[in-house]
Order: structure tokens, then sequence, then C-alpha cells
């Protein structure tokens, strides 16, 4: 990842639609169509991942795509996110989510011996 400092980058949000479709999902999207949710989870947590790899976690990274549950949000922050973006589980399910998602989140963390989220952005690439 090629970053000029001339642009004062702040962080980067990593990845909230896309218009590559997974082969092997039935869907009635046309080509061009933005795919976003939960199809998109697992591409994302893998975007984070390179990302935070090439840039040696000095870039604040913003998780979003796909995340509907706590360890979905766990994995974003382990692949490197350190703050995280809802759209998708808000409009199908509500506020009440975020609760959800929260109390989860704590249950992961507190599993892996994580005292809070900042101990364990990027964990993965410390194994």
């Amino acid at each position: 990842i090629a970053l000029n400092k001339q642009y004062n980058i702040n962080g980067i949000i990593i990845s909230n639609s896309t218009i590559n479709h997974p082969k092997n999902l039935q869907t009635v999207l046309q080509d061009d169509d933005f795919l976003s949710g939960k199809p998109l989870r697992d591409l994302s947590t893998n975007c984070i991942r390179n990302v935070y790899s090439l840039s040696h976690g000095k870039i604040p990274i913003i998780g979003c795509g796909g995340i509907s549950s706590g360890q979905d949000a766990y994995e974003k922050i382990r692949a490197g996110a350190s703050l995280l973006q809802l759209y998708s589980s808000l409009l199908y399910q509500g506020f009440p989510v975020i609760g959800r998602i929260k109390r989860e989140l704590v249950e992961c963390l507190a599993r892996d011996g994580f005292r809070n989220i900042t101990e364990a952005v990027g964990a993965d690439h410390r194994k």
C-alpha cells in the first residue's frame, strides 16, 4: 500500500461494498450491482488483514462489511480494525443489534484474555 504523507491520511474504511461477487453466491444481482452485508464479511476481513499488514498497523482501519454479531466484529478487530462501522445489520435488525454485538464482543475478548479492544487490534498478526 503506497501512502503519500502529503495527504495526511488519518484512517481508512474497509470495505463497505463491492461489485466483485463471489462465484458461489446465488443472487439476483447484476454483475455491476454492489454487494454488501453478510456475503461481504470474509472478503472484507481479508482486506482489513492485508491493509493492516501492508501498513504495518500504522493507519487506523475502520472495518465494515458483514458485521452482524460480536464474533464478526471480533474477527475484524483481530485482523486489524480499530473501529467498526455497521450498516446492513443495523438496517435489517434495528438499533438493538448494537447492544447485542457489544455484549458478544465483550465475551469474545474475555474468552481470549484481552482486557479491551485495543489489546486485540491486529492480534492475528502477532501469532
